[in-house]
Formats: structure tokens, C-alpha cells, sequence
């Protein structure tokens, strides 16, 4: 089929038109103040069943695959400062104005076999973006969930729910540390340090969501619409798949669990990728890169004895397999934000070595 000119030219100015449209930045960018409880910052109400209900200046969001947790359920807002709007970026964060407040709420389920019912709420974590940077600060849950306390130095919750089998499940989940948060969100780029967000980029929120009203729109058009996003492509922007549906190839499910669970350390600019050589975006093609037949550059005594990262065909000779699959806190990955051993995720990740062709690593 043959396009016009006319229709040609009109769909090019369109793609430059849009990728080249500036967010409106925020008018007043000056600092926030930290406060001690989340009811201070006035970002929610409640609706009659005590669930967060955000206000009209914040976005909720969902993501292609989540990042594993200890299984708790998560609710993700955005709250931008008045007439402002997120810049869009094709391969990386989406730059947002000073004065954005993003929130994520963890909440655990009474049962693990109905992981989106009797939740009880554990924290919010805060990112705010001040004019020298992100700022990222926790807040825990009273017992009765009327309100949040800030905990800058993390806190440990004994939790007692039902696993996916029905049985008792007791283990202790960790709200993190302001270090430890700023930790996971570290981004090197020279001698410069910053904190970053993880979530919030175009491969991971393109994707379709249903509405309060039951209907069925794409989220990044539907932030443009909303005139919260500036600078959306018309076609083209980068997508992975939901990691747990089975309807995608095992390398595209596994390439996007890596990426969103391990990138934001095992990526170039990150201080996992740095020091261990081992990058882990759904974008790298390097294979040795990736950890086939790679000897770590820094797993020390958590390499449970292995030698490669990878083994192909051979998952439980694979470092990258045995670090996610145990619970020794001194080999365990990631290091900071589980208790638990994500069982679908490294079941997944088992199948995805196993389904490479055997390799003898030299």
C-alpha cells in the first residue's frame, strides 16, 4: 500500500512535532518540606473501605511486570505540581518537575492465593524530586491504618499470613533504611551520583489499563490526553512484555523479570553493573555481558561455590539462578527488599537457562 506525500509529511511532523514537545516544568520549584506523617502532605483521601484514594493532582499507575516484593500488593501515584507535565523519554526514566512527589504503598495479603483481598497496609515510600534531586524517605503504617509514621531508619514487621498452598507462612518483612533506599535507586555517571526512580520509563508503563469505568485505554495516551505527558511519539515507544504471560517466549518473560527486578543495580551506570560486570537490561545483546559463561567480577563467598553466572542449559550451575533461588541473607539477590524467594520469578529464570542451548564453559 502506497502513502500520499501529503500523508507522509503530515505523519513526519506529527512524530517530530510530538518527541520534540517540552513539558511544562514547574512554575514554583522550590524545596518541600519532609514531614513526619503522610497525612501531612495531603495527597490522599480514604473511601468508605479505608483504601487511598488519591487526589485529582495525582496519576496511579501500573507496570508490565512489578518488582518483587515479598509479595505484597502495590498501588503506585504520581503527583505533579500544578500545570506541570512528565517528559517523556524513549530509553530511560521519564524526566518529571521539581515538586513531583511519587508514591508506592505496600500492602500484604492476608492469603497469598488471593493476593488482591484483605490487605493490610505495611508502608509508603516517597520519592520527591527537590530542587537539588530525589529525595526518597519511607513511612510505616499504624495498626489501624489511619496514618503513617516517617521511618528514616527503616523498621522490621513480623508477618503472619497463609501461603499460596494454604499453609502458615511467618517471616519478617523490612521496611528499608533511607540509605538503603537510596542505594537501590543509585545511578553513577562519572564521579556524579544521584538518585533516580526505577519504574517510571516507556518500556514499562506502555501497556493497557482499564479505567474506574470499566473501559480499556493505553496508559501513556492516557497521560497525554490528560495533558500530564509532553512529548509521546506517535508510534514506536519501547514496550516489554508481562513477564508471567505465558502467551510471550521465555526469553522475552525473562528478559523483562531481569530488567525490572535487577537493571536499576546491573546496569551501566549502576553500582552492580559497575563492579560486577553484569548487566541485566532487557536490552543487552552482549551475551557475556548478560552472564553466559561469565566468571563474576564480585560475588565473593555469595557465588555458592559456581563459577559462571550463566551456564547455559544448566540453571543449577548458574550464579545468576542460585543467588535469586536462596534465602542465605549473605547470598541472596537482591540483598535489600526481600525476605522470601519469589517462586514464580525463579522458576522462570530456571526454565530460561534450561531452554538455552548446553554450552561447556571454558
Amino acid at each position: 500500500m502506497k502513502i500520499g506525500l501529503e500523508v507522509f509529511v503530515f505523519l513526519s511532523a506529527f512524530i517530530v512535532t510530538t518527541c520534540s514537545e517540552k513539558a511544562k516544568p514547574n512554575s514554583n520549584p522550590t524545596e518541600l518540606t519532609i514531614l513526619n506523617q503522610l497525612s501531612e502532605y495531603e495527597l490522599f483521601d480514604k473511601n468508605e473501605s479505608g483504601n487511598l484514594v488519591p487526589k485529582d493532582f495525582g496519576t496511579s499507575y501500573t507496570l508490565n511486570t512489578a518488582l518483587f516484593s515479598d509479595y505484597t500488593h502495590k498501588d503506585r501515584v504520581i503527583f505533579l505540581p500544578k500545570d506541570s507535565q512528565i517528559q517523556f523519554e524513549s530509553d530511560k526514566v521519564f524526566s518529571m518537575p521539581v515538586g513531583t512527589i511519587i508514591s508506592k504503598t505496600f500492602s500484604m495479603p492476608a492469603d497469598l492465593s488471593t493476593p488482591a483481598e484483605n490487605l493490610h497496609k505495611l508502608e509508603t515510600r516517597l520519592l520527591i524530586h527537590q530542587p537539588k534531586g530525589w529525595f526518597a524517605v519511607s513511612y510505616v503504617w499504624n495498626e489501624d491504618g489511619s496514618d503513617a509514621e516517617i521511618a528514616y531508619a527503616g523498621k522490621n514487621v513480623p508477618i503472619q499470613i497463609k501461603d499460596q498452598d494454604g499453609k502458615n507462612l511467618e517471616f519478617t518483612y523490612a521496611v528499608p533504611s533511607r540509605n538503603q533506599c537510596s542505594s537501590c535507586h543509585q545511578s553513577y555517571e562519572g564521579r556524579s551520583q544521584s538518585i533516580v526512580p526505577i519504574g517510571p520509563k516507556a518500556k514499562h508503563l506502555n501497556k493497557e489499563i482499564s479505567l474506574e469505568d470499566g473501559n480499556k485505554v493505553h496508559q501513556l495516551s492516557h497521560w497525554k490526553e490528560k495533558g500530564i505527558l509532553a512529548g509521546l511519539p506517535f508510534f514506536g515507544a519501547p514496550k516489554l512484555v508481562d513477564a508471567f504471560d505465558s502467551t510471550y517466549s521465555v526469553d522475552e518473560r525473562a528478559r523483562a523479570y531481569l530488567d525490572i527486578n535487577c537493571s536499576h543495580c546491573h546496569q551501566g551506570e549502576g553500582a552492580a553493573g559497575i563492579n560486577s560486570k553484569l548487566i541485566l537490561t532487557a536490552e543487552e545483546s552482549k551475551l557475556s555481558e548478560l552472564g553466559l559463561c561469565k566468571t563474576p567480577g564480585s560475588a565473593g563467598k555469595g557465588g555458592g561455590g559456581l563459577r559462571y553466572d550463566i551456564v547455559p542449559g544448566h540453571a543449577d550451575e548458574s550464579i545468576l539462578y542460585y543467588r535469586m533461588a536462596t534465602q542465605d541473607s549473605g547470598a541472596m539477590m537482591p540483598q535489600i527488599g526481600r525476605a522470601l524467594i519469589h517462586r514464580e520469578g525463579v522458576e522462570l529464570i530456571r526454565e530460561w537457562i534450561n531452554s538455552m542451548p548446553e554450552k561447556t564453559c571454558p
